[in-house]
């Protein structure tokens, strides 16, 4: 009998996770007229660790859930998460994919492309858009921060989701430990 590989279906809850936490945080921040955006987490450790077929499952899955719960068009991050998943598998063997410090930078940098994307696509729906660039900074900076400093968790969570499943993250092979 052939075994399921669940890989996708880990990194998917994991972000399912990400996304219900920064919603609780969105919430909470509402008063001070803050808002995180951690996009780029969402994609970068199936695109640093997974193979293509189980990565990209996972990173489509994570843009339909959170184009299902954000104010944006159906799709959107579905074909950005996409894009930025397809970059980092195109320049991933020459990097150290396991290093949190480099996960983390790939993050930012995913994070400042997919906020600044979603800025220029979205800002003409605003009234007066030259108004909200000032509070897109500020968001854009608080995210940065943010980011920076949950991505090493957020990295190993995903490997331990992996590592008490027995999967090895790149081949899928069972692990003993």
């Amino acid at each position: 009998m052939k075994r399921r590989d669940i890989r996708w279906l880990l990194v998917w809850l994991a972000n399912l996770l990400l996304l219900w936490l920064v919603g609780l945080a969105n919430h909470c921040l509402a008063p001070f007229a803050v808002h995180l955006y951690l996009g780029g987490l969402l994609a970068g450790f199936a695109a640093l660790r997974l193979d293509e077929r189980h990565g990209f499952a996972a990173t489509l899955l994570t843009g339909l859930s959170f184009d299902a719960t954000a104010p944006v068009p159906f799709g959107t991050h579905v074909v950005l998460l996409g894009l930025v998943h397809a970059t980092l598998l195109y320049g991933r063997r020459r990097f150290p994919r396991e290093e949190p410090i480099f996960a983390t930078v790939v993050a930012l940098l995913a994070n400042l492309f997919l906020f600044l994307a979603l800025s220029v696509l979205l800002v003409g729906a605003n009234p007066r858009p030259a108004d909200g660039w000032m509070r897109l900074f500020a968001d854009l900076i608080f995210s940065q921060l943010v980011v920076a400093v949950v991505a090493p968790w957020f990295m190993a969570v995903n490997a331990r989701l992996l590592e008490l499943a027995r999967l090895n993250p790149e081949t899928g092979r069972r692990v003993e430990l």
